[in-house]
């Protein structure tokens, strides 16, 4: 009930300040599921076709030669055809390493796709943390209104100063101020996350829901995922792509196989009618690689292999220590945020409430009460910051795992 007392003193607020009043409502899950057609997948599932369509095209035998010909004293004629065999492994070779390599691309698409996913978490984190800061400003807003109500009712009854309505005055010109900035960066952050979903960024969204800031398993049950995480696996399958073009090479050593066949017809050197002048002959043609330099491609592909096998090493490495790395950014924010709920957040409440109310009474001047109202203004946006800061942990926690960037659970 009182999100919705906000949402709609945000509507009368944007409306004073020129501002849609109306804003689309989007949850998390609205946005995760919009990101299967955003603008950016488009390439992935056009590559992984192109590595699909390679690895059937890498089953193909090499193309057979035509050759006609005529002579001016022998065969009128002379037509052969020449048909290579890949009987040497050339075919399997090259069709591994295109199978290879198209398994490559479907993991570097993946690893794409979960990225993507993760920024459109943190878009709509951020989307979050402006609603939030537009409704933290205006209650802050209605707060100072309230006591610039309060100081000219006790000007009228004579018990109060001008400088106190002036200073009143001030502040909540200071809060509408405040509101107007807040409006403009959830237009921003509005925005952003339309043109990363592929939406007309001229059309204003909230936020739906509370941002995800987690429930994680312990430490040593996040380690053990890291054996399936996306990254590793896209770079094991670099391994062995690279080494299927090692095979694919070395299988290159050896001499190319074709047969071809010959026919030469009338030939007028013999006598007799056409069909007896004319012959036939069948052979084998050898491609000797003695000029292929093998020997250095191969070197080339060992070499290569070495560099994938490092940089998966590497990419062990890194997921490992990402993973501490954010597991205790996230046990911070969430401590930070639990904190702020738990035990600051009630009693600033409650001081400000006895400030105001001091205030109202003539027991205390205005300037308790607006510091009062200030520091709760404050507590209130670095909650809506620490919320925000926590969700956005957790989404990086998430994708240092190796899970679905936006599900409500890391375990």
């Amino acid at each position: 009930m009182r999100r919705l007392l906000f949402v709609a003193l945000a509507g009368l607020v944007g409306m004073a300040h020129g501002e849609p009043p109306l804003r689309t409502p989007v949850t998390l899950s609205q946005a995760l599921a919009a990101a299967a057609k955003a603008p950016a997948t488009f390439g992935y599932g056009y590559d992984i076709e192109a590595a699909e369509a390679n690895a059937a095209a890498a089953r193909a035998w090499p193309n057979p030669s035509v050759h006609l010909g005529t002579n001016r004293l022998t065969a009128l004629v002379i037509a052969g055809v020449s048909i290579p065999l890949p009987v040497f492994g050339t075919v399997g070779a090259a069709r591994r390493v295109a199978l290879a390599e198209a398994n490559v691309v479907r993991a570097e698409a993946g690893v794409q796709l979960r990225q993507l996913r993760h920024r459109i978490v943190i878009a709509w984190v951020e989307l979050a943390r402006a609603d939030g800061a537009v409704i933290a400003q205006q209650a802050a807003a209605k707060q100072a209104a309230e006591l610039e109500v309060i100081a000219r009712g006790r000007q009228s009854a004579g018990v109060g100063a001008d400088v106190d309505v002036t200073v009143a005055v001030a502040t909540r010109a200071r809060a509408d101020v405040a509101v107007a900035a807040a409006l403009r960066n959830e237009d921003a952050a509005s925005a952003e996350l339309a043109g990363l979903l592929g939406w007309d960024p001229m059309r204003p969204m909230r936020a739906e829901g509370e941002p995800v800031t987690g429930d994680v398993a312990d430490l040593d049950a996040l380690r053990g995922r890291l054996v399936t995480h996306p990254d590793r696996e896209a770079a094991e399958r670099r391994v062995i792509a690279a080494d299927a073009i090692i095979d694919q090479t070395l299988v290159e050593r050896w001499p190319g196989l074709a047969v071809e066949g010959e026919i030469l017809y009338d030939d007028r050197s013999f006598t007799g009618t056409a069909w007896d002048r004319t012959d036939t002959h069948f052979g084998i043609v050898l491609d000797l690689p003695v000029f292929a330099r093998i020997g250095d491609r191969t070197r080339a592909a060992r070499a290569r292999a070495a560099a994938e096998q490092a940089r998966f090493r590497v990419t062990e490495i890194e997921l490992g220590s990402g993973l501490l790395a954010t597991y205790r950014r996230w046990q911070a924010a969430s401590e930070r945020l639990e904190s702020l709920v738990r035990d600051v957040l009630p009693a600033t409440e409650r001081a400000a409430a006895l400030s105001a109310q001091a205030y109202r009474e003539g027991a205390r001047d205005l300037s308790s009460a607006l510091v009062a109202e200030r520091d709760l203004a404050a507590l209130r946006a670095e909650i809506n910051d620490a919320r925000a800061n926590a969700a956005v942990a957790f989404a990086d926690l998430q994708l240092a795992v190796g899970e679905d960037v936006g599900a409500p659970h890391a375990k």
